[in-house]
């Protein structure tokens, strides 16, 4: 009892030094052995595999190969990489005594989308060595909690000045944030740094900051203050928005790399048996809403999770065997457990998929209901954390396939 005692009294401190140690351990090990730690361990299953997807062929380093795409050993590290940062941040959360609710997870949606339309970006050519590297996963979701904390940070502080300081003062604060980000990129513009194929004139860059900007200014003249989740869901819509921008000039006709064509067809089929599938299990639990192990999977979290791997499991189905013979291109699949179901029998993959998360809300909301009731905030963030799982790749290999990259 005593050392469980003094674990979570020191808790913070103990994780801290066990990281750094790890970290330390590692590089004095890539100095003393680099073939070891270097060359077959971290070249091989990590950096290796980003320069690859980067390069898209097969590359080498003092005579390792690494190919593009997960292995067993990567997907089990950034599963507990994941399971870690999820933790911090639950941590973080409850001592800035955020609540981890829906709402919350609207405020990350501009996000949690940001990633695979980033990535797909990436997949067209659009960016130029390094910035590529930073697109490329898992550095473009290191990237993404970067800018998810800096802003949840940003939005806390103008809430508690919202307290002290003026309601004028405090949308003063904000917008010189996204006006500092302007003109940071107005620099760069006139720099001509070369970060990809074409660049964004910094009048439609000022128009994309104002449209990111107006929910923080809706918020404003409706409650005359600030929230975190306000100024969260308009940072994450200020790093969309150019994203998007870039996307749709794609399917205007400015394409600067290879495509196949864009295939919209394949976007309102995948879009529509998703939508279905949702539909159902909504108006299943709506139909049963007296029975309490039936109706929680209407709850918007819930119907997210089901949505989003629902988005993954047809998605990745669909674009590698095109069951419907639409004349797709030969899509791979690059994490081994998914490509192993779909091996076996390629509908398995999302039919296991929609079982699980069936499972996985069943155990957090019915089986285990009472147990968790006191520990919501960390439910809800491993829920989000399984909306992003599974939505992420999915809407990737969505847009990849209607944009024919």
């Amino acid at each position: 009892m005593k050392v469980v005692k003094i674990y979570y009294e020191y808790r913070s401190f103990i994780l801290l030094s066990l990281v750094l140690s790890i970290i330390g351990v590692v590089l004095v090990g890539c100095i003393l052995m680099p073939n070891l730690f270097y060359d077959q361990w971290i070249w091989k299953y990590y950096w290796g595999p980003i320069v690859s997807d980067a390069a898209g062929t097969t590359v080498w380093y003092n005579g390792v190969q690494a190919n593009q795409g997960y292995t067993l050993i990567s997907e089990l590290t950034y599963g507990v990489m994941l399971v870690i940062v999820l933790y911090a941040i639950y941590e973080l959360l409850k001592k800035l005594k955020i609540s981890i609710n829906w709402i919350f997870c609207l405020a990350l949606l501009p996000y949690i989308i940001f990633g695979p339309v980033a990535r797909v970006i990436e997949d067209t050519g659009y960016f130029n060595e390094p910035f590529v590297y930073w697109f490329i996963s898992p550095l473009i979701y290191i990237q993404i909690t970067v800018y998810v904390l800096g802003f949840l940070l940003v939005g806390y502080r103008l809430q508690e000045l919202s307290r002290r300081k003026t309601p004028k003062k405090i949308l003063a604060y904000s917008f010189s944030i996204f006006v500092f980000v302007d003109i940071c990129y107005t620099i760069l513009w006139i720099l001509g740094i070369d970060y990809g194929a074409c660049s964004i004139n910094p009048l439609v860059f000022y128009l994309l900051s104002f449209f990111a900007f107006l929910p923080t200014l809706y918020v404003f003249f409706k409650q005359k203050t600030q929230t975190v989740n306000t100024v969260v869901f308009s940072g994450g819509l200020f790093l969309l928005s150019p994203s998007l921008y870039l996307i749709a000039r794609w399917i205007a006709g400015e394409q600067w790399g290879f495509s196949n064509g864009t295939r919209f067809e394949i976007f309102l089929l995948i879009f529509g048996l998703v939508t279905l599938i949702a539909a159902m299990v909504y108006f299943v639990s709506r139909k049963y809403k007296d029975n309490d192990k039936i109706a929680v999977y209407k709850k918007p979290l819930n119907l997210t999770m089901i949505v989003g791997h629902m988005v993954d499991g047809i998605t990745s189905y669909i674009s590698i065997y095109d069951p419907l013979k639409m004349g797709l291109p030969g899509y791979l699949e690059k994490h081994p457990a998914s490509n192993f179901l779909m091996e076996t029998w390629p509908p398995l993959f999302p039919i296991i998929k929609f079982i699980l998360i069936i499972l996985v809300i069943y155990i957090f909301d019915v089986l285990y209901k009472e147990d968790l009731k006191n520990h919501m905030n960390l439910i809800n963030l491993l829920k989000i954390g399984i909306i992003i799982l599974g939505l992420s790749p999915g809407l990737r290999d969505l847009l990849r396939v209607t944009m024919g990259v």
